[in-house]
């Protein structure tokens, strides 16, 4: 006991229970380096608000500013997507290899290509998932399942873009002067609010004050388009911080909810059940064995329509209801397809049944075709066909997952790339140019052309229109009834898309525009 007892230090936890004792500076000498003071911001800057994400927002506030601010949407959607996408990679937490950088940004400029060639809502939706399944990566590291991008698509849109302004509220709020500014802004709230209300009614009250305040020169304020302009910028950086920000807490749990949850063990039920879906299957087969054997009557000329109807009504009448009547047959045998798969008579069933339903699919799209050729095509026509088209493979995907026994994940996964590589296909295809040239060439001599709905169709309409008469330099549409139809050439390269160049060039060279 003849050494002399030495406490190097006060432990962190006094030191922080007791840092209120003294100033900030000697709480920093006192505690060092291994109990950091409770607030401190330290060289790392500023703590809700990253400054790399914060310069990022700010160049591409700035870029938006300069490709969007006065001029219609063009090739600066394409971008500002690219910028984004690479600000995001640039920001990535642990940063990216030159490979994957590569294949983002080519991923990137897949999507974008339907907005290169014409913006329009199809395209931007290809665009902006685009950059939320880029965000999925960098947030995850993989891509994850359709169900947790849509999660954070909503997250990133509603809950995401309110991170900054509630960080840079947090920042304000705890700042060294926050005290002093909040009890200013607390002793002026009560006279300055009070005080507007008195001047207001002041001025009703007393016409001198009135035009007192009528004489200041408001030219120096603030013009409502400069308002909107800084607004602009605001909301701006709002919708970028969630995709520049990920290494912020505001999308963590998404990674716990990846998947949509999984059903219980299968167990009968009040409604399905192994004798209500065989029941079903046969009540079904025969109810859709009288309509295929009805349909193959009237379309083959065994069997007369009723009196007063025509061809064409008969077309119009059922070619959607077959549609609807595919498409419930398909959310049935989904939902019992796990009852079904074990029963070798309810598979025969399901598959005679199916058959049935993809027969029905192919005479609702006969119906629409010979209501087409009596009545022309139009826009809902043709996405019609499209969406036939897309139920008649969902039902042959069906067929397919039964007997090959597979997941109703891949079933999921092969429809959606279906329905994703027919809608960027149609993204490329000038559907009002092809909808012009059928009816003009459907439209017999002396048969009525509606021209009105052609000049409703846009500009891309024009080629078809000028080509085969109908319209001679814009004459036709914009007189009387119909109306107007016209180009306005590109004169600003924001505004360019590959498709109104493609027109520009061709009233170039063929109409002296």
């Amino acid at each position: 006991m003849g050494g002399q007892l030495v406490i190097r230090g006060v432990p962190a936890s006094l030191a922080r229970d007791g840092r209120w004792f003294l100033d900030e500076a000697s709480v920093g000498a006192t505690v060092g380096a291994g109990a950091p003071v409770v607030g401190q911001r330290g060289s790392a800057g500023l703590r809700h608000l990253p400054p790399a994400a914060l310069g990022a927002v700010a160049l591409l506030v700035a870029l938006a500013d300069g490709l969007f601010w006065s001029a219609d949407p063009g090739v600066s959607v394409a971008l500002y997507a690219l910028a984004l996408a690479a600000c995001m990679l640039a920001l990535k937490p642990g940063g990216v290899t030159l490979r994957e950088g590569a294949l983002a940004m080519a991923f990137t400029l897949v999507c974008n290509l339907p907005v290169m060639e014409q913006v329009q809502p199809l395209s931007l939706g290809f665009s902006g998932a685009g950059l939320i399944a880029l965000l999925a990566w960098i947030a995850f590291g993989r891509i994850t399942g359709a169900w947790q991008v849509f999660v954070l698509f909503l997250r990133a849109s509603f809950i995401g873009a309110l991170v900054l302004p509630l960080g840079a509220f947090r920042e304000v709020r705890e700042a060294k002067s926050g005290a002093a500014i909040k009890r200013a802004a607390r002793a002026l709230l009560l006279p300055v609010g009070i005080g507007l209300v008195f001047g207001l009614l002041f001025t009703f009250a007393n016409p001198l004050i009135e035009n007192a305040l009528a004489q200041i020169d408001l030219r120096g304020l603030p013009t409502a388009e400069q308002i909107k302009r800084v607004l602009f910028w605001g909301f701006a950086a709002c919708a970028l911080w969630p995709y520049l920000n990920t290494q912020g807490q505001w999308w963590r749990e998404l990674a716990k909810t990846s998947t949509v949850p999984r059903a219980e063990t299968l167990r009968d039920g009040a409604l399905i059940n192994a004798e209500s879906v065989r029941a079903s299957l046969v009540l079904f087969n025969v109810m859709f064995a009288v309509q295929t054997l009805t349909d193959l009557g009237v379309l083959t000329g065994g069997m007369a329509l009723p009196d007063g109807m025509t061809y064409a009504q008969y077309a119009h009448r059922g070619a959607y209801p077959l549609v609807v009547t595919a498409l419930l047959s398909g959310a049935f045998a989904l939902a019992t397809h796990r009852r079904v798969a074990d029963n070798r008579v309810l598979r025969g069933l399901m598959y005679l049944w199916l058959g049935q339903n993809l027969f029905l699919v192919l005479t609702a799209m006969f119906r629409l075709s010979l209501y087409v050729e009596a009545y022309t095509l139009t826009y809902m026509r043709v996405a019609a066909f499209i969406w036939m088209g897309l139920v008649f493979v969902a039902l042959a995907l069906i067929v397919v997952q039964m007997a090959q026994e597979r997941p109703l994940a891949w079933l999921i996964r092969s429809n959606m790339i279906a329905v994703t590589s027919t809608l960027y296909l149609c993204c490329f295809v000038n559907f009002a140019y092809v909808i012009a040239d059928y009816n003009i060439n459907a439209t017999a001599p002396g048969e009525s052309l509606d021209l009105a709905y052609l000049c409703n169709l846009g500009e891309q309409a024009i080629p078809a229109m000028m080509d085969y008469g109908q319209i001679t330099d814009n004459v036709t549409c914009g007189r009387g009834p119909y109306p107007a139809l016209r180009f306005d050439p590109i004169d600003d390269w924001r505004e360019w898309g590959f498709r109104r160049w493609r027109l520009q060039r061709y009233l170039e060279t063929y109409h002296d525009l």
